[in-house]
């Protein structure tokens, strides 16, 4: 059997996904998109999964986003692609962005599709449809104007700017910035902080996060939302704890 180009690890509450493919730059055949959103499917089914990164071991270049051949030969669309950032952005636990390389197309949205992404200073992005015209999918354009504003999406998706490792930190694409050789610990140990923190709590508040940032504001289902984490059993746990100066178990309930 091949090795298969995208990989799914599970260590304690800690899922990784990891691109596999560097001869080919990480790009995603039709295939790989199938194979990456069923690998989706089964860590947010899996009830111990807290966090996950999405991340590539090779340096050179985290994601190409989709296979241009593929593209143009009708076997791949664009909302075929779209399909694979969505089920990330739709996950209820912390995503995590380990962005080893340089990032282009629709490898760029995989990253802003996860809630926080760690990048290298070495690492260029673009999104190139306008070169070689395509529009890119509705869904990912409003992701790129939510989190990143009109005027930096406009930079990106009609200019085709190449932004490096500083300018997508100081634009807020990347939430923090490291060494190459320091970004796949950095990721780590996000990741464990974040799996000793409240499940319910933290998926609550990426909800609510995520609606007031694409203007999705009902606050009748906020206060409900709210009322349901308040009343948790995680939350006299971690009352407890901090009476009783020991670390909180939650278990997300």
């Amino acid at each position: 059997m091949p090795t298969p180009h995208i990989r799914l690890t599970l260590e304690a509450n800690i899922a990784t996904i990891s691109l596999c493919n560097p001869a080919r730059h990480n790009a995603l055949s039709a295939e790989n998109v199938a194979l990456f959103v069923d690998l989706l499917k089964q860590v947010e089914n899996n009830p111990d999964v807290r966090v996950l990164i999405i991340t590539n071991p090779d340096g050179k270049t985290f994601c190409a986003g989709a296979a241009l051949n593929e593209i143009a030969s009708g076997k791949l669309t664009s909302n075929q692609f779209a399909a694979l950032p969505e089920k990330i952005a739709s996950l209820k636990f912390p995503t995590i962005a380990a962005i080893n390389g340089s990032a282009f197309g629709g490898g760029a949205e995989i990253a802003l599709s996860c809630d926080f992404r760690i990048g290298v200073s070495h690492m260029k992005l673009h999104v190139p449809p306008a070169r070689i015209g395509l529009c890119y999918p509705i869904s990912g354009i409003q992701r790129f104007v939510n989190l990143l504003g009109i005027s930096t999406a406009k930079r990106l998706l009609i200019a085709n700017e190449e932004f490096s490792g500083g300018d997508l930190y100081r634009l807020g694409f990347l939430t923090h910035l490291v060494e190459k050789d320091q970004i796949h610990a950095t990721a780590q140990t996000m990741a464990a902080r974040i799996t000793q923190l409240a499940p319910l709590a933290m998926a609550t508040m990426k909800r609510l996060c995520d609606d007031i940032g694409s203007g999705n504001v009902d606050r009748d289902k906020f206060l409900h939302l709210e009322s349901l984490c308040n009343q948790s059993d995680d939350l006299k746990e971690g009352l407890s704890a901090i009476i009783e100066k020991r670390t909180a178990v939650f278990t997300g309930q």
